[in-house]
């Protein structure tokens, strides 16, 4: 209508368009405003529909966020508890080095405990082995079956031996069962010190070998035999009669000799 009525501009719009616009400004006015509300209505639905699917990802954003705090956490709880165990791992290797310096001093010490106990050992073997070289190397005795004086009183000397070490034991039970009911010096210790290293005599002294062995302890009153214990040791003598004429041999106490009298009395004492 619009087109056979207006022959002016019709602004470029379709012929279709012209068509069925009415031919009254007004009404052209108001199909305008109509078309202005359709067209904005629709913009405001596609921006609605926009900013619903920004909301989404607003709010799955969120939820990452949100994770990703939960996993913050997490790692600072854990940075925390590998913080406190190198601490103490930090502490712990503190005290094994101090461990470690403490027993490799006891190690010096103790390898210089083994080079002493290593050179007084030589020295015992050396005075051993000297002691029985001497011993070999002495005057040959060639036990002859002539009766003596020292054969004739061995008997008696031994029967008096085992008198004496049975009164030893006797003494040593009695200071157990006496001493079980207060505290005091260690038996071992006790035993150690009543007994005195005999004396080691050379070749040319006379044939006779005693020691005596007192007790330390004299704290309580006991029996008389328990102040003084002596005890005597000695070897026959032999005659070694050659072309030249007689002579007498008398073997000296050695180390080993010394030890063997120990390890009597130890004996006596543990069957008593």
């Amino acid at each position: 209508m619009l087109a056979k009525e207006s022959g002016g501009s019709t602004f470029d719009l379709p012929e279709e368009v012209l068509q069925v616009l009415p031919s009254d400004p007004f009404e052209q006015l108001d199909v305008a405003r109509k078309i202005t509300s359709i067209a904005l209505s629709t913009r405001v639905s596609l921006l609605e529909a926009e900013s619903s699917s920004l909301q989404l990802k607003l709010a799955e954003k969120d939820q990452q966020i949100a994770d990703l705090y939960a996993q913050i956490d997490a790692l600072d709880a854990s940075l925390s508890e590998t913080s406190d165990k190198l601490v103490k791992t930090d502490q712990e290797n503190e005290s094994l080095l101090k461990d470690n310096a403490s027993l490799s001093n006891t190690v010096r010490k103790l390898q210089r405990d083994v080079s002493k106990l290593e050179v007084f050992r030589r020295t015992l073997m050396q005075s051993l082995q000297e002691d029985e070289e001497s011993s070999v190397g002495g005057p040959q005795i060639i036990a002859k079956p002539t009766p003596s004086e020292d054969d004739a009183t061995l008997p008696s000397r031994t029967a008096s031996m085992r008198s004496q070490y049975s009164d030893m034991g006797n003494s040593f039970v009695e200071d157990r069962d006496t001493d079980a009911s207060r505290p005091g010096i260690p038996h071992g210790l006790l035993l150690a010190s009543q007994i005195s290293t005999p004396r080691v005599t050379p070749p040319g002294t006379p044939p006779s070998l005693s020691a005596s062995v007192s007790p330390t302890r004299t704290s309580k009153p006991v029996s008389p035999r328990r102040h003084s214990i002596s005890f005597s040791t000695s070897r026959g003598m032999v005659d070694d009669r050659s072309e030249t004429g007689s002579q007498t041999g008398r073997t000296r106490v050695d180390g080993k000799e010394f030890f063997r009298q120990v390890s009597t009395i130890l004996s006596v004492l543990r069957n008593t």
